[in-house]
């Protein structure tokens, strides 16, 4: 694949996102001399909810690097909206039956995890449990050397050990598991949904796909923008719009992604509460579109992890341990290519963390290559 991912935690305001990626959004790595030539950029506000198309600042920032709007029959043709929102309303009045499956379908998925949550909210505590009696017969006792304890013999604490290590492990492990169950149920949940309705034969489904996949084939630079986590990626899956930013990064197409837009992009979506009104977690929300697949992104990095806490970095890292931890913060930057297969820290002010296992904090600065 010829494109790249720019990554960002949240930035500060959009203004500072234009400005940082701005090498990437006048610069082009497309196949087709057309699309580098036009510099064409899609805005993909749809986690703005019913602010959608209130990308004027936007615009004025991508003016002001030296990217020019240009007006045709009224419209913007260099500076686009991708309007996903507008094509699930526009469905409502032409096909309401498949808008009726979509909200359907978005209300027992949440359903679903509710109960996931139930199951996992019990996990959580046994596993603070046992690591907090291993610390008061070992106060130096930590999440990577229980987990990794291996003794078969003796008597006392390494028994005890022994025990609470079994009981650690058992823990997580029934924790991926759920993980796993979440997957397999939300997926099941959309196709069987999806399938009933009929969404891929309905003629204005197919006519709204194919707007949308015009729009991203014909791009430059796509901008993943955050926001309502839950809309962006409900919109993204209901059109199946997967393969088409697939494709358009085969191309060339550069992809910019803050907040909630790059945590879409991952194999899968962690979530952390911030309106919780107990005890917080970080938790599966939903499948990704998995466009990367070597790395968990974690935005919003040191206001929601505890980064000075080796403990809950190894939890973390073990809890998620298919994929390369990455936290990001509002001057945090990860540039992904895809070919080759590399990760750098990008930003200019804040470097890259990752976290691993054995419970460290690995900062990567700008022009470091993070192994993924």
């Amino acid at each position: 694949m010829r494109g790249a991912i720019l990554f960002n935690g949240n930035a500060e305001t959009l203004d500072d996102l234009v400005q940082s990626a701005a090498p990437l959004l006048l610069s082009s790595r497309h196949e087709d001399p057309e699309v580098a030539r036009s510099r064409r950029v899609l805005l993909v506000t749809a986690a703005w909810g019913e602010r959608e198309h209130d990308e004027a600042s936007v615009k004025r920032s991508l003016n002001a690097i030296g990217l020019p709007s240009r007006f045709e029959g009224g419209f913007d043709r260099s500076l686009v909206n991708l309007s996903l929102l507008h094509e699930v309303r526009g469905l409502a009045r032409t096909a309401p039956r498949l808008l009726e499956a979509w909200n359907e379908e978005r209300r027992v998925a949440e359903m679903a995890r509710s109960f996931y949550l139930e199951h996992n909210a019990h996990l959580i505590q046994l596993f603070r449990r046992t690591l907090a009696v291993g610390k008061r017969e070992d106060p130096t006792l930590t999440v990577a050397r229980l987990a990794a304890y291996q003794g078969h013999h003796g008597a006392g604490d390494r028994l005890l050990r022994y025990a609470l290590s079994s009981e650690l492990r058992q823990a997580l492990n029934t924790l991926e598991a759920n993980d796993d169950h979440l997957v397999e149920l939300l997926d099941e949940i959309e196709q069987r949904a999806f399938d009933a309705a009929g969404l891929a034969y309905d003629p204005a489904w197919r006519a709204a796909q194919q707007r949308l996949e015009q729009r991203i084939l014909s791009a430059n630079t796509i901008v993943l923008f955050g926001g309502h986590l839950d809309l962006l990626l409900d919109a993204l899956r209901f059109f199946r719009l997967r393969d088409a930013l697939g494709e358009a990064l085969r191309r060339g197409t550069q992809i910019v992604a803050m907040s909630a837009g790059a945590m879409v992009l991952c194999e899968r979506v962690i979530i952390y509460d911030d309106f919780s009104t107990t005890r917080r977690d970080f938790q599966l929300y939903d499948r990704g579109l998995a466009l990367v697949r070597d790395i968990q992104l974690f935005p919003h990095c040191t206001e929601r992890i505890q980064t000075d806490d080796p403990d809950n970095l190894a939890y973390l890292a073990r809890r998620f341990r298919h994929h390369a931890c990455v936290g990001l913060n509002q001057r945090s930057f990860l540039l992904f290519e895809l070919d080759p297969r590399r990760a750098t820290s990008f930003g200019k002010d804040d470097s890259v963390i990752v976290f691993d296992p054995d419970g460290r904090k690995i900062s990567y600065h700008r022009g470091e290559t993070i192994s993924v």
